[in-house]
């Protein structure tokens, strides 16, 4: 039981930018345009896109 509480509070809630990051990752994965992957038809003209730019601007803001 003790080494599940310090597990609680061991285990610390994701910064601004690894969680920016992380969306970043998740979003590019699903649009195929990270990695090896074949970018879907059209992707530039999706959410999913438009949200990345949003992404790359905070992570901008946060790094300078």
């Amino acid at each position: 039981m003790v080494g599940e509480a310090k597990q609680v509070r061991d285990k610390k809630e994701p910064t601004e930018l690894e969680r920016l990051i992380n969306e970043k990752i998740t979003l590019s994965k699903k649009l195929g345009i990270m990695g090896d992957l074949e970018p879907i038809k059209g992707y530039k003209e999706t959410e999913e896109y438009k949200r990345i730019q949003v992404i790359d601007k905070q992570l901008w803001e946060l790094v300078k």
